[in-house]
């Protein structure tokens, strides 16, 4: 199978001067986290949720500073020049590799310099579970979701404010934070959330010293978490936790024992599992 049959075709892209404040409204617009820079129909660089995050903090350019030309202000500043990429004859199943070993979560598709398309993560889960007898790259159909969880779950209580629950997303390199109180799953937060609330408060506590008040935000994780939480069970099989993630279109979800956290599988999990 190759790459062309899977990816998106249908991108939305932007330029290399276009105003970081821009690029942020496309993230809220959109489900994804990749925006992939173009010059004169050229790939010139990939910019990232993350990136935007560390460079802006999600705050618009208005609130970041009073300071004229203070921080980056354009896509370009921010933008990875130097990114991995795939070309149309590429098969899926090497590219999956390349998305295991860089650890990457979404690569362009290449035509002669021209990006033509865009594979994530979630397109190659996608693949993997369709009937498809020429494409033999398929999660393991008897392995249980214990075998491939991850135990070692990183956690947070409802009240842990939402700067500490991002420092622990970028210390020990996730992007999900089970929310645990008295050792019962209470809810799911993802660094995009933490991100953008991190941003409200920055606008909220320059609003603030604007007026001549004091005001630090500690605004707690149970604010933002998502309280409907779609779980899998250990002994369930991974492709049922497949069809869950694609259905419900997450890419993650926490691992029950006895109705208690028992772990987390990830898509990159079951990618990695595949045979």
């Amino acid at each position: 199978m190759k790459v062309t049959e899977i990816m998106s075709r249908d991108l939305v892209c932007a330029a290399p001067d276009c105003p970081l404040d821009e690029a942020i409204r496309m993230f809220e617009a959109h489900p994804f986290r990749h925006l992939p820079v173009v010059d004169s129909g050229q790939l010139v660089g990939m910019v990232s949720d993350r990136d935007i995050s560390l460079s802006t903090g999600w705050v618009l350019a208005s609130h970041r500073s009073h300071a004229e030309g203070s921080g980056p202000r354009a896509v370009s500043e921010i933008m990875r020049r130097e990114v991995k990429s795939l070309g149309e004859e590429d098969e899926v199943a090497s590219a999956a590799k390349l998305f295991l070993d860089e650890r990457i979560g979404a690569l362009p598709v290449i035509d002669e310099g021209r990006i033509v398309g865009l594979i994530t993560t979630t397109d190659l889960l996608q693949a993997c579970r369709e009937d498809d007898p020429g494409f033999d790259w398929k999660i393991r159909p008897k392995d249980p979701v214990e075998k491939w969880m991850t135990a070692d779950v990183h956690t947070v209580s409802p009240d842990t404010a939402i700067f500490d629950a991002l420092d622990i997303c970028h210390e020990k390199g996730v992007r999900h934070l089970p929310v645990v109180e008295d050792g019962q799953l209470v809810g799911m937060i993802s660094d995009r959330d933490l991100r953008f609330g991190l941003g409200q408060e920055i606008v909220s506590d320059q609003v603030a010293q604007d007026e001549g008040r004091l005001e630090v935000s500690q605004t707690p994780v149970s604010a933002l978490m998502t309280v409907e939480v779609i779980t899998i069970g250990q002994d369930d099989l991974l492709t049922t936790a497949a069809d869950r993630m694609l259905e419900h279109g997450f890419s993650a979800l926490p691992v029950l024992k006895g109705g208690r956290l028992a772990g987390i599988l990830t898509q990159a999990d079951l990618l990695r599992s595949c045979c």
